[in-house]
């Protein structure tokens, strides 16, 4: 993608025919948080796609597609408002950022993350949040350059 292309990323609502890229892309990205060592692709994906059907389309959520004219589905951006009773704040999650592989590496993550802060000025929130797996680097770096600081650390036990 040229610098031009860059500079005319835009965003849309999912639609249904985006519905199989969505769920592809982040059962993938998702999976490097949530999966067990033993868990394959299709099942990621079958647990993924419920995850889906009962969060995506709340009123609560949002899903942004990025696209471009030459490019239909550059990466999605899912975003969850919720309310936080201890500190009285609006809260805007990103539940999933992703962009396709042929698209990776070319600043469009930024962007995507531009567009969450927008999004979370325009619905009067307080706080943007996000969950990175910890040996996701890359990830880590591009939240890490757009202003986000560690909060806390999740820790887990396997039973």
């Amino acid at each position: 993608m040229t610098k031009a292309e860059l500079e005319v990323i835009r965003f849309r609502q999912m639609q249904s025919s985006d519905l199989t890229t969505f769920l592809q892309l982040g059962s993938l990205t998702c999976g490097s948080l949530h999966r067990t060592a033993n868990q394959d692709d299709a099942d990621l994906l079958q647990r993924f796609t419920g995850f889906v059907k009962e969060y995506a389309f709340r009123p609560e959520s949002e899903v942004w597609i990025a696209h471009s004219h030459s490019d239909p589905y550059i990466g999605h951006l899912w975003l969850y408002r919720t309310y936080n009773r201890f500190n009285g704040n609006k809260e805007l999650w990103v539940w999933d950022i992703s962009i396709s592989e042929r698209e990776r590496g070319q600043g469009i993550g930024k962007i995507l993350m531009g567009y969450a802060e927008k999004r979370a000025v325009d619905l009067d929130c307080r706080e943007l949040w996000l969950l990175v797996a910890e040996d996701n680097e890359v990830a880590k770096h591009l939240y890490e350059s757009s202003g986000f600081y560690r909060k806390a650390q999740m820790l887990k036990r396997d039973l």
